[in-house]
């Protein structure tokens, strides 16, 4: 099935989406049950992943995001102030995590939709 939305309101949705799962507390449990060693394999190769992507965000290697850092990636800073959970101005390496989490949650289940 193919839906044929402006490549904005796609952005809103996925916004919408990832304010959800923040909002709701959904990501963590959504992903503590799946310990097992192959996930841990996974996790590791997409921890690596993140690592560069944060690192390369983290312009000023402080160990976080700013608002001005985040402008580079056009995703993250439309969703800066919800990916900041605590709500200090800065996104901190696990705040990025659980933003990239929730975002390949939304690309996989977009996929199915997309095609």
């Amino acid at each position: 099935m193919k839906f044929n939305l402006p490549r904005n309101s796609m952005r809103l949705m996925a916004a919408g989406t990832i304010a959800i799962f923040f909002s709701g507390g959904l990501i963590a449990p959504a992903f503590a049950d799946n310990k097992t060693a192959d996930s841990k394999k996974v996790e590791s190769v997409a921890g690596k992943s993140v690592d560069a992507d944060f690192k390369k965000l983290d312009t000023n290697t402080d160990g976080k995001i700013s608002l001005k850092e985040a402008v580079k990636d056009k995703a993250l800073a439309s969703v800066f102030d919800m990916t900041d959970a605590d709500h200090d101005g800065m996104v901190s390496a696990e705040e990025y995590v659980n933003y990239k989490s929730a975002l390949s949650t939304i690309n996989k289940e977009g996929t199915n939709t997309t095609n």
